[in-house]
């Protein structure tokens, strides 16, 4: 969605003939759109294939949103990246009304208004011409890497922009485009058969493009549009069939973090060439809907395993535990968080140049017998005589770990894998310095435990 006039960002894709320019590469040109053709598909099934499982859904059941995963946006102005119009003068208003849930599906509805909404902040930018919905999930779903997919129903007519896309978590502190923006859908009425994607980054040449084309019309039917995403590489995919005509191969620091999740409905803005309200193809008293089947975040080689409380150590140190053997607990601590990996806090083991020694832990209880690692970020420095993570079934019992090494920058690092029979891991943290020195420091976030 990163096509800013009102911010300042460029127009790059010229959607006559899809001609997408950025870090060197070109979609191919078509002399003409195919024609729109009648579609029998359904709603989509998807299988991710062999090496992967199922990390984190949302499958739209009952009839109203899981407030657990999204947040809804109603007004003109993004509060999480301080915008107006989001940043490409779209013509609609979000609205909580027309975001629905119900028959499986996530519904966003546009209709034309002359309620002329206008949140206070974008008094410059005048009245809005149209309702839609738009929802995220920063602060509730926030991953990388993995396949992200969802199966979309995108309707069809001038000045439609549906979208399903990623932000980086870190937007809000870092801006844009620093924060990374991952494109995974984009439907332009000039280019109907086409998936356009894209990556925004503020290191090179800060724009990519490509696209994957169906030979019809997406529109009006139900497509799987897939984002695979690894450290190296971004491959998308259209119905599990069709690959875009470019991978991003890259070794962005955006594209190494967590981002969220967005689906929105726009239209027109500058990606149209900022049409007028009455150009739009959505006459007065007819709506027009992108319909979501499903969302699913898919990892690789492993499932999650039991729920980790705080994991992030958002709720300062809730659900977590601390032992020490001469009274140095102080040492663990949950601090605000100074420009490392996501949420707002994280846990620190450090004193200021004191010896100590601590164990930060939880017990995760209600697990199905198999073999788990437990994963984490973490970023480390100084001189210690111990540290881990690690992972053990009782409280006597030895425990499973793995060494920390140094890490300047935030590193996730795992544990050995321990076999579960007794329903329960006791996962942490222990670290121990026996000489004081105040530049022995971990920082550690976003724990989880995951089943092989």
């Amino acid at each position: 969605m990163a096509r800013m006039a009102e911010g300042g960002w460029g127009v790059w894709w010229v959607v006559a003939g899809l001609s997408v320019v950025g870090c060197g590469r070109e979609a191919p040109v078509e002399s003409a759109p195919p024609p729109l053709e009648a579609q029998a598909q359904g709603e989509q099934s998807y299988d991710p294939g062999p090496g992967w499982s199922l990390a984190w859904q949302d499958d739209f059941t009952g009839t109203s949103l899981n407030a657990a995963n999204w947040n809804v946006l109603t007004s003109n102005y993004d509060p999480v990246t301080g915008n107006c119009n989001f940043g490409t003068g779209e013509l609609e208003f979000p609205r909580a009304q027309n975001v629905t849930v119900g028959g499986g599906k996530l519904i966003l509805t546009a209709e034309r208004t002359q309620d002329a909404p206008n949140d206070s902040r974008c008094a410059g930018w005048g009245a809005r011409s149209f309702y839609s919905g738009r929802i995220h999930t920063k602060g509730k779903v926030e991953r990388r890497y993995g396949k992200l997919v969802a199966s979309i129903k995108v309707p069809s007519g001038y000045g439609m922009w549906p979208a399903f896309w990623t932000l980086g978590a870190n937007i809000s502190s870092v801006g844009w485009p620093a924060s990374g923006e991952i494109d995974i859908l984009e439907w332009h009425s000039n280019a109907p058969s086409w998936m356009q994607v894209a990556a925004h980054w503020n290191e090179g040449a800060m724009h990519w493009g490509a696209g994957a084309n169906r030979g019809y019309s997406l529109a009006d039917a139900f497509h799987i549009y897939e984002l695979e995403w690894a450290a190296d590489r971004l491959v998308f995919r259209l119905d599990n069939q069709v690959r875009a005509n470019a991978d991003f191969v890259h070794n962005a620091a955006a594209f190494q973090r967590n981002h969220y999740i967005l689906l929105n409905l726009a239209l027109g803005g500058n990606w149209y060439g900022d049409p007028q309200p009455s150009a739009i193809d959505l006459p007065s008293g007819q709506r027009k809907t992108m319909e979501v089947e499903w969302v699913r975040w898919y990892q690789a080689g492993a499932t999650p395993g039991g729920t980790v409380t705080n994991p992030g150590f958002e709720s300062d140190m809730s659900g977590w535990s601390t032992w020490s053997p001469n009274g140095t607990e102080a040492a663990d601590f949950s601090e605000t968080h100074d420009g490392g990996h996501s949420g707002s806090y994280h846990l620190t083991h450090w004193t200021n140049g004191s010896p100590f020694e601590v164990w930060t832990y939880q017990v995760v209880s209600g697990l199905a017998s198999g073999n788990y690692k437990v994963r984490a970020w973490v970023r480390k420095g100084g001189t210690f005589d111990l540290a881990r993570i690690q992972a053990k079934t009782c409280a006597q019992c030895a425990p499973a770990f793995t060494d920390l090494g140094t890490h300047g920058a935030w590193t996730q690092v795992e544990s050995p894998v321990i076999s579960v029979t007794g329903g329960s891991l006791e996962v942490g943290f222990h670290s121990r310095v026996t000489a004081g020195n105040g530049a022995s420091f971990i920082h550690m976030d976003d724990v989880e435990l995951v089943r092989l």
